[in-house]
């Protein structure tokens, strides 16, 4: 299965569309997570003669090891992407500054179908967390339920590097008025 969309058979105004996609299908890899269930993506294209305005959400399961505690935990990773796609004849200008922009992509008049996965993929990777779980966990580990601790360590509990000491000796002169 893939994410192919047939502009031909869009309609004037708003369309919606779904695909339900494998990780594999998007060569999703990555080192610290694996994706246990499919990708799925929902779509709105709004037609305008030969303009497309697409705007997706992207929702699917990463598993991983907590950072905290080790164990194998999931996490659900919600991403969204946009983009126009301008099916017209373009000037070689237009098409580099289309391609810069990143947002907006110029096909050939001809053009029937474009496949949405390099878009879904990337839009997945963008929004994949550095760690299981992330940041907007509500400080308990989700599997084992313990509380991070939010105090840092106090300060006579740390000890100076001494390779640093001897910044510590240099001394700044104070800037001259005037100058």
């Amino acid at each position: 299965m893939s994410a192919l969309l047939v502009l031909d058979d869009l309609a004037e105004g708003p369309n919606a569309l779904a695909f339900e996609l494998r990780a594999e299908e998007l060569e999703l890899k990555d080192e610290f997570f694996a994706f246990p269930s499919g990708v799925e993506t929902r779509v709105e294209v709004r037609r305008a003669l030969d303009n497309f305005r697409i705007d997706g959400v992207v929702t699917c399961r990463i598993a991983g090891e907590c950072y905290r505690c080790l164990e194998e935990v999931q996490e659900e990773v919600t991403a969204r992407f946009r983009l126009l796609l301008q099916r017209r004849l373009a000037t070689p200008e237009e098409l580099a500054s289309a391609e810069k922009d990143g947002f907006i992509e110029i096909v050939d008049p001809g053009t029937r179908e474009v496949d949405l996965c390099a878009y879904i993929r990337e839009a997945v990777i963008l929004d994949l967390p550095m760690r299981i779980p992330t940041p907007e966990a509500d400080g308990r580990c989700p599997h084992c339920g313990v509380e991070e601790s939010a105090e840092p360590p106090a300060e006579q509990e740390r000890e100076a590097d001494p390779r640093w000491a001897a910044l510590a000796q240099i001394e700044f002169s104070q800037p001259k008025e005037g100058s």
